[in-house]
């Protein structure tokens, strides 16, 4: 049995952490997924087995452990898992009476295209729906999923759903050297989609994980992802354009986010890591609760952060 922690060291194969007061939790459903995404992590990654008992498991000790204040649904493809509902309601359950405030899905939305689907989901727990989306253009957006995706009118009528229910809808956009990768292109994103989600996030394409805890993800992303100080020069560019930047607190301690307001839609632009390097000895911001079971801060799910513990604690 491993007592609870508190400010405690926590040992990994990185070294010594601190635990951070507040941690955002990634629930990974599964890693399936039917589209080809070239930059996917779990692409990547030999594919972990799914242990059902040995996730539930996990996600209790996850709670029990940490001061968990966001939980986030990922896959994989997180709604192609048969058990979607089923786990969404043990995550429901096990949330309760801890402190985690949001629940958070995120999605590529091909699932959502469901009216039946959608409707549980803006029926449940679920306070917020990330949906990834990559290109304005319906024909360039299908080509990089490999797979028929959501329209800008099916996106609508979800975003109807959500706003009826009290949730919000936001779009993820990844950018890249090549895709979206200029004021002009942003802008003319956030013109396709005004009015039709809560906001439009930027996120530019890391050839690494954002901790640092893993190899360079794909030879895509070591070939498209934009440096950091161009990135944030883009970013500069976009938000001067378009007058008043709300500078948003650091999140998890080291990445910068700004709102903007831009063809009447409310864009988020999420900085690089702009300094040499994110400070190991301080916390661990996020965990991860891999399909077999594995409780981890890295991109692993062979790297159990229990083990550790119960060897140090």
């Amino acid at each position: 049995m491993i007592s609870e922690l508190s400010q405690r060291p926590v040992w990994t194969k990185m070294g010594r952490y601190l635990v951070s007061s507040e941690l955002f939790l990634d629930a990974v459903f599964t890693a399936r997924c039917s589209c080809a995404c070239p930059w996917c992590i779990a692409r990547t990654k030999e594919r972990p087995d799914e242990d059902r008992r040995a996730w539930e498991e996990a996600v209790q000790d996850a709670f029990r452990l940490f001061p968990i204040r966001s939980v986030i649904i990922l896959g994989g493809e997180a709604t192609e898992d048969p058990a979607f509902f089923e786990k969404l309601k043990f995550l429901t359950q096990a949330m309760a009476g801890h402190s985690a405030e949001q629940l958070i899905l995120t999605t590529n939305g091909i699932m959502l295209r469901d009216e039946n689907f959608l409707h549980r989901v803006a029926s449940s727990r679920i306070d917020a729906v990330n949906l990834s989306r990559m290109h304005d253009s319906q024909e360039i957006n299908d080509r990089i999923f490999g797979r028929p995706t959501p329209t800008r009118s099916e996106i609508q009528a979800m975003n109807r759903e959500l706003t009826a229910r009290g949730k919000t809808l936001r779009l993820n956009v990844n950018v890249w050297r090549g895709n979206l990768d200029t004021v002009e292109d942003m802008e003319r994103f956030a013109r396709a989609f005004a009015g039709c989600c809560d906001a439009i996030k930027f996120t530019p394409l890391m050839a690494t994980d954002m901790f640092d805890t893993i190899e360079p993800v794909t030879e895509y992303t070591e070939a498209h992802a934009i440096p950091e100080r161009e990135i944030a020069a883009l970013w500069d560019a976009f938000a001067a354009r378009h007058g008043e930047t709300e500078r948003a607190s650091r999140v998890l301690g080291f990445v910068d986010y700004a709102s903007v307001s831009a063809c009447g839609q409310r864009v988020i632009l999420k900085y690089a890591q702009v300094e040499d390097k994110y400070d190991r000895s301080s916390v661990i911001p996020t965990l991860k609760v891999y399909p077999n079971g594995c409780l981890s801060n890295e991109w692993s799910f062979t790297k159990d952060i229990r083990e550790g513990m119960r060897r140090n604690v």
